[in-house]
């Protein structure tokens, strides 16, 4: 196993760090201006950092299970070859016990480019896979602004121009911290992209959000669709909870994914083995730890859709949803959604819902009343080099959609040449 480690302040080289627990408490006794930044490039050089790494997910300041270690890893092995990946683990030394343990309080997963866009500057970039919807670290809550300083420190050790913090919420402690730090630091910083997605929180129960959120002419087609659907047999909603039928649950998702417009387009899990082992492993994982929360819906016993999500803390993510075609006029999808709205609110445990989703999205926007905001930020590394790119870019970005103006005007005005004058 090779690890690469970057040090901080006076602290010394050490091998990783067992797991240790600490509280709230014992965070104020955390030397954190010693924290020490190991980089780990493979699984296996993750490994050792798993049990420390669980319980600091269990801690962190904004939640985010895509970069937990059971979604992670999968992901690095199945869907990250041929990427230079770099995990960061930020350490801090306990003060009370100087010569034990130390502490995991950040996990960074990144990805190294050479160029931005097209642009030749080389980015250090939080790593986003095709099915990652969140790129938030995982940060110790109680540490987010000192861990967030001396990752900055640290990226220019990595031989970056630039870093992009790619896909995080725009509100939060993450996003405060973030702020305080360019201000401190007089660093400039572009907003590369941001738009907001639907969230769930709870009301009274799931009749009256349905009813606040709902107009009354849409909820009135939703339930003549319900209506139609059981005329045609039984219909019956479901929840996963016995690991015997687990894996029938996954064979029948990924089957009515491929089955559908995903499958034809390529974009189903099934449609490439490294999905397929991908998908199959986090559900697995999810599952086991009884972190899945998957439902179905039934007609005459036969599943005509599926909804994945993920339990973290006190939060939740919607994963995927797939639904058989051939029952398009019933809405399977949307009813089934209405049947996540009402689980969600029986369970009483859970605060908020991302619903993960592309922005303006058709149906979850019309049932889900909240908004979440998801924005990139690009930073300069500390340089000359970095401060000239950030200070460019808005031009750039002005000057490229000018030239597709320009290039769709002349299309439009080609079309329209009789070129039998010509």
């Amino acid at each position: 196993m090779t690890l690469s480690t970057e040090l901080h302040s006076n602290s010394v080289e050490c091998p990783p760090p067992p797991v240790e627990t600490t509280g709230l408490r014992s965070i104020r006794a955390l030397r954190l201006q010693n924290l020490t930044v190991v980089v780990a490039r493979t699984p296996a050089d993750l490994e050792p950092h798993i049990p420390a790494w669980e319980e600091l997910a269990a801690s962190a300041a904004e939640p985010n299970p895509f970069f937990e270690p059971w979604m992670m890893l999968p992901a690095m092995k199945e869907l990250g070859g041929g990427l230079d990946l770099r995990v960061a683990l930020l350490y801090a030394p306990d003060g009370v016990r100087p010569h034990g343990p130390q502490i995991l309080c950040g996990v960074f997963p990144l990805q190294f480019n050479r160029s931005y866009k097209g642009l030749p500057v080389s980015v250090l970039t939080l790593w986003r896979h095709r099915y990652c919807f969140l790129s938030v670290p995982l940060i110790r809550k109680g540490c987010v602004d000192q861990v967030l300083r001396s990752f900055l420190d640290w990226i220019p050790t990595q031989g970056a121009t630039l870093m992009e913090f790619q896909r995080v919420p725009g509100e939060g402690s993450f996003n405060e911290a973030l702020v305080a730090a360019m201000y401190e630091r007089h660093s400039l910083s572009f907003v590369d992209d941001a738009y907001v997605r639907a969230l769930l929180k709870p009301a009274t129960d799931s009749d009256s959000y349905f009813r606040a959120a709902v107009r009354r002419d849409h909820r009135k087609d939703i339930k003549r669709r319900a209506r139609r659907l059981e005329e045609t047999g039984s219909v019956v909603y479901r929840e996963l909870a016995s690991e015997e039928e687990l894996g029938a649950w996954i064979e029948g998702f990924l089957d009515l994914e491929q089955k559908g417009w995903k499958g034809k387009n390529g974009g189903a899990f099934a449609c490439r083995a490294e999905d397929r082992r991908f998908f199959e492993e986090v559900i697995r994982a999810a599952f086991s730890r009884g972190r899945l929360m998957m439902l179905s819906l039934e007609v005459n016993g036969h599943p005509v859709s599926y909804k994945c999500n993920f339990i973290a803390n006190e939060g939740s993510f919607a994963f995927k949803i797939a639904y058989d075609e051939s029952y398009a006029y019933y809405s399977p999808g949307l009813l089934l959604e209405i049947e996540n709205i009402r689980s969600f609110h029986e369970r009483g445990d859970l605060e908020w819902m991302d619903s993960c989703a592309s922005p303006e999205h058709p149906m979850i926007d019309r049932l889900w009343q909240d908004r979440r905001i998801i924005q990139s930020v690009l930073v300069s590394a500390a340089s000359r080099t970095g401060d000239l790119w950030i200070s460019l870019l808005p031009i750039a970005r002005w000057a490229n959609r000018l030239i597709k103006r320009i290039s769709s005007r002349s299309r439009t005005a080609g079309d329209k040449v009789n070129f039998s004058d010509v």
